[in-house]
């Protein structure tokens, strides 16, 4: 052997991927599975003499929802599992006896997670100190993160939750819940939570259809006229569907949070007459009245995870931009600052290209064999239980909780999925049936990709055995 190729041998990494062992390819020609219309990778990490399983490991595909992989593992190592997003109310003028000559302020900073039980806690906590009355406005901070695109791009659907933009200032997840019930052959749709000001227009005509895909047969849009607010329903809707629910983005988010600050804080025996303000300055000269602390990161990224929330994944990039305050916090940075991360990390990242933490994006692309040394990072990571326990449990929860019921494999597989129209794909961590630690990965890119879960699941039964 001459002493080039000896050379070019020697600086090949330890990750060089092992042609497909026959039982794999069986699988692919079996399902008729396009050669470049998919990747998939699987490593083992207990044996490392096995080699690895890989196909199409370089080539570029879009990952949807594997990004918050990337996304939530960043969020552990920089901001750490303990990190806490804060909500703080501060006031401006003067405090009379039981009224505030002056204006409540809230500034966000991004936590999804608060809630309409979290307001209200806030809100009976400040008038128990002593302000039932506000003679000002309720102006929300939005410095947190920078000027955000108002824009929903992704699809046709931009009242969907799915589609709701990063704020600093989140409530309920900036999204209704809307419910539909059939009662003595009538559809009623009641909403939650329930605005005044604001109505329901029910044109929905009733089927005897099967309840299958219901929402794609829904048709919403809103209605404006001054201070009252409309949805409009069309579309069908099968009685055999029972009760159903969705969730949609359908008030803007400023204007939402005030409406229910508004109604809350009246429920709760105060009084304010006052408008809704923003400002992206934050004044020295404003005082606190209280702080709402979310849950732990750690306990936040099982719900990213395991449910796929895109507005929580968004928000927790941005967080961590706006916890470096030498970066720019847009989400046109965070391509960028992970492109930066992976190579301060020894990470390949050749077109590795990230538009939003969530992996919401026709644009985002990276490689398999990419996500794989970054899964292995994780599995040797301190942090490693944090991570594992985020995802989804195969056959058990999340958004595996209806698949894999009755697989070799359900109950020992820790797997993220992902899908979007025209992607479908799945990565996590298999315990096989020699209980040896595996890292699995597939991904799909073609107009077949909603059908590629048999494929899938084929493929991690084959590494199972």
């Amino acid at each position: 052997m001459n002493i080039l190729r000896v050379l070019i041998i020697c600086l090949i990494p330890f990750s060089v991927f092992a042609e497909i062992s026959l039982g794999y390819k069986k699988i692919i020609t079996k399902h008729k599975a396009s050669q470049n219309s998919f990747t998939f990778v699987v490593k083992n990490l207990t044996n490392k003499s096995e080699p690895i399983v890989a196909h199409n490991e370089k080539k570029l595909f879009n990952p949807a929802s594997l990004v918050k992989i990337i996304s939530t593992f960043i969020a552990l190592e920089e901001l750490g599992p303990q990190f806490k997003w804060q909500s703080d109310f501060f006031h401006n003028g003067d405090i009379i006896e039981d009224t505030l000559d002056g204006d409540l302020i809230f500034k966000g900073r991004g936590d999804a997670t608060f809630s309409i039980t979290n307001l209200e806690n806030s809100i009976r906590k400040i008038q128990r100190d002593g302000i039932k009355k506000i003679k000002g406005d309720l102006i929300l901070d939005l410095s947190y993160f920078g000027l955000a695109s108002k824009e929903k791009l992704f699809d046709s659907d931009p009242m969907r939750a799915y589609n709701a933009l990063p704020n600093p200032v989140v409530i309920q997840s900036n999204t209704m819940n809307f419910i539909f019930t059939m009662k003595d052959k009538n559809l009623i749709i009641e909403s939650n939570p329930n605005l005044e000001h604001f109505s329901i227009k029910n044109n929905i005509k009733i089927t005897n259809d099967r309840c299958i895909d219901w929402k794609s047969k829904l048709k919403y849009r809103t209605q404006q006229n001054k201070l009252k607010s409309q949805v409009i329903f069309d579309g069908k809707f099968s009685r055999k569907c029972g009760t159903k629910e969705i969730n949609l983005s359908v008030l803007n988010d400023e204007e939402y949070f005030y409406r229910i600050f508004k109604k809350t804080w009246e429920a709760n025996g105060g009084e304010f007459s006052g408008n809704l303000d923003t400002t992206y300055i934050q004044d020295s000269n404003w005082k606190v009245l209280y702080r709402h602390n979310s849950r732990p990161l750690s306990e936040i990224i099982r719900d990213v995870n395991k449910y796929s929330l895109n507005l929580m994944a968004r928000n927790a990039m941005l967080t961590i931009l706006a916890e470096d305050s030498d970066l720019l916090v847009l989400e046109s940075s965070v391509n960028k600052y992970v492109n930066t991360w992976f190579e301060k990390n020894d990470l390949p990242h050749n077109g590795l290209f990230l538009q939003n933490g969530a992996g919401l994006s026709r644009n985002s692309v990276l490689t398999s064999e990419q996500l794989l040394l970054l899964m292995e990072k994780i599995y040797h990571d301190p942090l490693m239980p944090e991570m594992l326990s985020s995802f989804p449990i195969s056959g058990v929860d999340g958004t595996l909780k209806r698949r894999m019921n009755y697989s070799t494999f359900r109950k020992s597989a820790h797997f993220k999925t992902g899908s979007m129209k025209n992607v479908n794909a799945i990565a996590g961590f298999l315990l096989d049936k020699n209980k040896e630690m595996k890292i699995f990965i597939f991904i799909m890119n073609d107009l077949t990709a909603k059908d590629s879960h048999r494929l899938q699941e084929a493929l991690i039964t084959q590494a199972f055995k």
